[in-house]
C-alpha cells in the first residue's frame, strides 16, 4: 500500500468573545481541551472580555461524538495516528488565524490560554509558528514530553504559569510533580505552576486575578 499526503483548502471554526479591532490591546488565544467545542469552551471568558479585551478561539480540527454514534459532539487537536502530521497541520492551521487575528487587532498585545489538551498543543506551537505570545496560562494540561528544543527556547522568553487541580481525574497530583520535575531535568525549565482546590475544570476567579496581572 502506498500513503499519500495532499494538501487541501479546508474551512475551520474560530469563535471570538469580544470585538478585535485597533483599539484592542490584548488579544488572547485560548485552545480548548479534549472533547470540546469552542461555542461551550468560551463560556468560561465570556465574563471577561471589553473595549480593550477580546478572545480568540480556534477549533480542534478533529470532531467525533462522544458517546456512541449519536448525540454530543467533541473536538479535538490530535491523536497518535499520524501525530506529526496532525502537529504540522496544527501550527499551519494556529499560524493562519493568528495572522488573521492579528491582522485586525494590530496593536495588541499576544497571550496565549490553554486548557488540557489546548496547553500541550500551545505549548508544540512556542518556536515552531510565526508568533511568540508575551505570556501563557496553562491549565490542567500535561505538558508534552517531548518538546522540542525551540519550544524550550521560546517557553524560557515568555511569562508562564501552570495550575493543575487538586482532585484531577486525569493528572493526580503525584503525575504533577512528575511533569514539573521532567522538565526541570530534560530541559532545564523551573516552570511556574500552582495548584487549585478542585477536579479537571478552570477556577474562574484564579483565572481572571491571572489575567488582569499579566496585564498591568
Amino acid at each position: 500500500m502506498n500513503t499519500h499526503w495532499l494538501e487541501v483548502p479546508q474551512q475551520q471554526r474560530v469563535d471570538i468573545v469580544g470585538v478585535l479591532t485597533a483599539e484592542t490591546k490584548e488579544l488572547w488565544f485560548g485552545l480548548h481541551g479534549y472533547g470540546q467545542l469552542v461555542q461551550f469552551f468560551s463560556y468560561h471568558f465570556r465574563d471577561l472580555a471589553n473595549a480593550h479585551r477580546a478572545f480568540v478561539f480556534p477549533q480542534g480540527p478533529h470532531k467525533f461524538y462522544l458517546e456512541g454514534v449519536h448525540g454530543r459532539v467533541g473536538a479535538s487537536w490530535m491523536t497518535k495516528e499520524d501525530r506529526l502530521v496532525d502537529i504540522q497541520n496544527q501550527r499551519a492551521y494556529l499560524d493562519e488565524v493568528l495572522r488573521w487575528a492579528t491582522a485586525t487587532a494590530p496593536y495588541a498585545r499576544l497571550h496565549f490560554v490553554g486548557f488540557s489538551q489546548g496547553v500541550a498543543t500551545g505549548m508544540r506551537y512556542l518556536g515552531n509558528g510565526n508568533y511568540t505570545p508575551f505570556s501563557f496560562l496553562a491549565w490542567a494540561g500535561s505538558w508534552p514530553p517531548d518538546l522540542e528544543p525551540q519550544s524550550v527556547e521560546a517557553l524560557k522568553s515568555i511569562r508562564f504559569k501552570g495550575w493543575f487541580g487538586s482532585d484531577d481525574a486525569f493528572i493526580g497530583v503525584e503525575k504533577q510533580a512528575q511533569i514539573s520535575t521532567h522538565y526541570r531535568e530534560e530541559f532545564g525549565l523551573e516552570l511556574d505552576w500552582d495548584r487549585y482546590e478542585g477536579g479537571h475544570t478552570f477556577d474562574k476567579v484564579i483565572l481572571a486575578e491571572a489575567i488582569s496581572q499579566l496585564e498591568r
